[in-house]
């Protein structure tokens, strides 16, 4: 073990540069005949990081290894920064490009029971390093799992310990012990347990002729066969070496791949090793993704009978207001974003046009999703000259005859914020606008989060809206309400 920070640490810096330094080591252990080194400051990383450029010192340190073909682990073990974003931005640098080993350690623990002073990430990142990989299509040695599949595979190896230790007379693991591991996060979440008594048996066994093959012996007399099998095959690994050799990894059958045998064939862009197939596919699987039905599903209601087209819509004459709706609106969509019944929205845009003394007429535009549009040609419907253009997801705008579609008297694109009391106002200052007067533009509550939680959804319920795109002119909906003004 070398690292960036590692002889100014023990006292033996000789005014040289901590890459300086680290270089005449990596030389020496390339020198002295090992096949890799763990390198990137490992355990000393918050000392570079303390000083200018340092995190660059230990990529140049990582480079340098790989040019004398030592095997490369590129720390992002120990605790680097409590800075999620500096330690994070610290990863990225071997997440991407690729090292050898990305991590010379990562802990399956949380913090509080890593006894190393902290792992830079734990058990408790295991989700966003899944999510790291799936975004920038890395290979980072991680696969998702299931809750189902962690929960059998802890019970497995939680029973399999406890039946060694009833085998080679340790101390005895109960049922609840078990139980308690299977769904422990921490050893906070473990039962007591006579921890001398636990370590003179560790010792006896040392210090007894026993060994690995007793364990595995143990093992297929309770029934894991699998586990002593895997069990013994690491036993023959050791024996062998192999692992040894630079970059060295197991495949699934426990065969070595390492770089004498699997030789780095990168040589430009577009060649090496791809993240494609079905290690890709595998990456992408991860438990929180959602597929594009599951995000709109609850938008797909039945729509309201109260809904029946009147046939093509005509220029008003009476100084009434138009509501335009989309060509999925109470169709293909019956809910807002914000999950609100379209019946209920209408009624509320409605009634905010009653308590003002002027009607509204209902129009579904069917060439067009445009919420700009829809308003426009809401409005040149209208006798008055002003029309609501509603889109089925929600976003709304009031518009006026003789403006350019994307000039409007008001508009209300954060659609997940609007209430039904925010419709009503919107159908109440569009009444106002057709009566000539000039009323204060309607309040909306802003959600810098909105974009961020919904956009996935917005672009498919827009999307579901397109596609009930056809050609044809307005039409005129007839809608069985009367307001209670």
């Amino acid at each position: 073990t070398s690292g960036t920070g590692s002889e100014a640490l023990m006292g033996n810096a000789e005014q040289c540069s901590m890459l300086y330094l680290e270089a005449r080591c990596l030389l020496v252990t390339k020198g002295a005949g090992s096949q890799g080194v763990q390198n990137g400051s490992i355990s000393c990383i918050a000392l570079p990081e303390a000083l200018p450029g340092g995190v660059r010192a230990v990529l140049a340190e990582n480079m340098l290894a790989s040019l004398l073909g030592l095997e490369c682990a590129s720390g992002n073990d120990a605790l680097a920064s409590h800075s999620e974003i500096r330690k994070t931005a610290k990863l990225m640098c071997q997440f991407i490009p690729g090292t050898d080993f990305i991590h010379s350690g990562y802990s399956v623990m949380p913090k509080r029971d890593n006894l190393f002073g902290g792992g830079n990430f734990d058990a408790e990142d295991l989700d966003d390093y899944n999510v790291l990989q799936r975004d920038m299509q890395v290979d980072a040695g991680l696969r998702p799992v299931t809750e189902d599949e962690t929960l059998a595979i802890r019970r497995h190896g939680a029973r399999a310990i406890q039946a060694v230790y009833a085998e080679l007379g340790f101390p005895p693991i109960s049922d609840g012990e078990v139980d308690a591991a299977v769904r422990a996060h921490s050893s906070d979440d473990m039962p007591a347990r006579d921890v001398v008594a636990d370590l003179a048996a560790a010792d006896a066994f040392l210090a007894g002729d026993r060994s690995m093959v007793d364990v595995a012996a143990a093992l297929q007399r309770r029934g894991f066969d699998d586990v002593a099998t895997n069990l013994l095959q690491m036993a023959r690994q050791r024996i062998a070496g192999d692992y040894l050799q630079p970059a060295a990894i197991f495949d699934a059958d426990f065969k070595v791949r390492s770089a004498i045998n699997d030789v780095n064939d990168y040589t430009g862009p577009g060649t090496g090793y791809r993240l494609e197939g079905a290690r890709w596919q595998e990456l992408q699987a991860i438990r929180q993704a959602k597929s594009p039905r599951d995000f709109i599903d609850a938008n797909m209601g039945t729509p309201s009978p109260k809904f029946a087209p009147l046939g093509p819509a005509k220029v008003g004459t009476h100084g009434e207001v138009v509501v335009a709706v989309g060509p999925a609106f109470n169709d293909a969509l019956t809910k807002t974003i914000g999950g609100i019944e379209h019946e209920a929205v209408l009624i509320a845009l409605l009634t905010g046009v009653a308590r003002e003394g002027l009607t509204a007429r209902v129009v579904r535009v069917n060439h067009t999703s445009d919420c700009a549009a829809i308003g426009q040609i809401g409005a040149a419907l209208s006798g008055a000259g002003i029309g609501i253009g509603l889109q089925s997801r929600g976003t709304t705008v009031i518009h006026k005859r003789g403006l350019a579609r994307l000039n409007n008297l008001e508009l209300f694109p954060q659609s997940p914020s609007l209430t039904l009391e925010t419709y009503e106002q919107i159908g109440r200052n569009a009444a106002r606008y057709a009566k000539g007067e000039s009323p204060a533009p309607v309040g909306v509550k802003i959600d810098n989060w909105a974009r961020l939680r919904l956009i996935v959804k917005t672009a498919l319920l827009h999307r579901r809206e397109t596609e009930q795109i056809h050609d044809a002119p307005p039409t005129e909906l007839w809608f069985d309400w009367e307001p209670e003004v």
